[in-house]
């Protein structure tokens, strides 16, 4: 394979830059063709950097507004990864470090966050604009989360499966499974029990409710089995779909 260094020398820089840009064009297009097959719909607002990196899965939703970077896009690993039947509401930003994995059934509000990279600012008398990202943490979100509008999830944090993280709250650390959160920063107040069938205060919940909770992938098991395709409210994603009466 030819060096990029070397096409770039025996070209002139205005026809390198076109060739360049071309080339970006068509990858782009592929990759979001091949990552994003089985995808039920994309609006055309939707911003991505870095498509080789990304993954959209069945039946999922990303609407207008988003914005989906891949901060260090070299790497040939799946970098943000929204899996299947997942809504992701207006104007979410995802910007990845490690990974930002997004569970199967996940909904989304409006203006979410996913921060995973963070600026370098080790040293304040360079440009933090030209310091680079970090590339270290992930962020993990299990299946069947609902974030309430405008939620924030900041560095390293796993999201147990079957939360509720209410609007406006900020995540920095890791949540259990089956959890009610608000606040900034976000913290626990309730937990699903199982055996009694609602949503009790944390003071309430003990280790024997823990044990009873399905993992994730029996979890999943379980929602593929009584919902194996869930009909998206589309008309929510963008302004081009049209009005309702």
């Amino acid at each position: 394979m030819i060096k990029r260094s070397l096409v770039k020398s025996a070209m002139p820089a205005p026809i390198y830059e076109i060739v360049s840009r071309f080339v970006k064009t068509i990858l782009a297009i592929y990759y979001r063709r091949v990552n994003t097959s089985d995808a039920r719909y994309i609006d055309r607002t939707v911003h991505v950097l870095g498509w080789r990196n990304v993954r959209i899965g069945r039946n999922s939703v990303v609407s207008e507004g988003g914005w989906l970077n891949v901060n260090h896009r070299s790497q040939t690993s799946i970098q943000i990864d929204i899996e299947d039947n997942c809504f992701i509401g207006r104007r979410n930003f995802f910007s990845s470090g490690a990974l930002i994995r997004i569970g199967s059934y996940c909904l989304t509000g409006i203006d979410c966050k996913f921060m995973g990279s963070n600026h370098i600012y080790c040293d304040p008398f360079l440009p933090y604009i030209a310091t680079g990202t970090t590339k270290e943490d992930t962020i993990d979100v299990g299946v069947n989360c609902w974030f309430g509008a405008n939620v924030s999830v900041v560095g390293e944090a796993r999201i147990g499966h079957g939360s509720i993280i209410g609007a406006n709250a900020v995540i920095i650390g890791d949540i259990p499974a089956f959890s009610l959160v608000v606040g900034n920063p976000g913290r626990v107040i309730k937990r699903y029990d199982l055996e009694v069938r609602k949503w009790i205060a944390v003071a309430e919940y003990c280790a024997d409710s823990e044990a009873k909770l399905p993992s994730e992938a029996e979890y999943l098991e379980i929602l593929r089995a009584r919902h194996p395709c869930v009909q998206m409210p589309i008309r929510a994603a963008g302004k081009y779909l049209g009005d309702l009466a």
